[in-house]
């Protein structure tokens, strides 16, 4: 029969306790749910970086505080719109990223949860060289021969307006990768007539642009009511049981604006 000092036993009863200390921590970290990333890219004022590095704006502020709600860990990543569509389309990990608008292609790769955001009404940006009647609507406008529109790659500009550009002729779209800030000067010199933004960034980028609002004229549309919604976007990694536990945390903590 084996005999062991005392000094022994108690070496012996440490490291089984030590084996079970990991064993634990190992299943735990094994449960743990994996962080969801948070995409988004910098685009004032609805997802964008504070000086002390927080992420916060119109649409990142509502979808972090639903995450939290919803008890969903989750960990911010800045990322250019490009790359946040293609982590979208690739599906390899769980990414989640706030302000989108809805339309059925980003639907066929991606998850919708409730809206988190109202825009209000969208304005056209035009050169001052650019000649339109006071009160146009966007349909008409859209629909004249001369019209050069300039879009951003991977936008959308809700229902209505996308249906009305899908009608253009492909020769008076010219579509722009760069940043906002970089299409606003394109407009400005005259590279395009035409970019459509929201009421709440147009100042915001023609400032960005080291331009003023009165080198540009600004058209509002009367048949473009403040109707689009912005949604949280997931991949297919994201399972439905958290969208609906997104979709929850959404209506307690957002109000929506009519």
């Amino acid at each position: 029969m084996l005999r062991f000092s005392t000094k022994v036993l108690a070496a012996l009863v440490a490291l089984v306790a030590l084996a079970g200390l990991l064993l634990l921590m190992g299943t735990a970290l094994a449960e743990a749910p994996v962080p969801v990333r948070l995409l988004y890219y910098e685009r004032k004022p609805f997802n964008y970086s504070d000086e002390s590095g927080k992420v916060i704006g119109l649409t990142a502020e509502p979808a972090a505080k639903a995450f939290t709600a919803a008890g969903i860990p989750f960990k911010w990543e800045v990322r250019s719109a490009n790359a946040i569509m293609d982590a979208l389309k690739r599906d390899t990990a769980p990414v989640c990223t706030p302000g989108w608008y809805h339309s059925e292609q980003r639907a066929s790769y991606a998850r919708f949860t409730m809206p988190i955001y109202r825009d209000k009404a969208v304005v056209g940006l035009a050169n001052k060289a650019f000649q339109y009647k006071e009160g146009i609507t966007a349909k008409d406008l859209l629909a004249r021969p001369d019209v050069r529109l300039m879009v951003k790659q991977h936008f959308v500009n809700g229902a209505y307006l996308d249906d009305i550009i899908a009608k253009m002729p492909a020769t008076q779209i010219f579509t722009e990768a760069g940043e906002v800030s970089g299409i606003v000067r394109l407009i400005y010199l005259n590279r395009s007539d035409l970019f459509i933004m929201t009421q709440e960034e147009v100042g915001l980028y023609v400032k960005m642009a080291e331009l003023k609002m009165t080198d540009f004229n600004i058209l509002n549309f009367s048949d473009i009511p403040a109707v689009e919604l912005r949604y949280i976007l997931c991949s297919r990694q994201v399972s439905p049981a958290t969208i609906e536990a997104l979709n929850a945390a959404i209506v307690k903590t957002v109000r929506i604006s009519r």
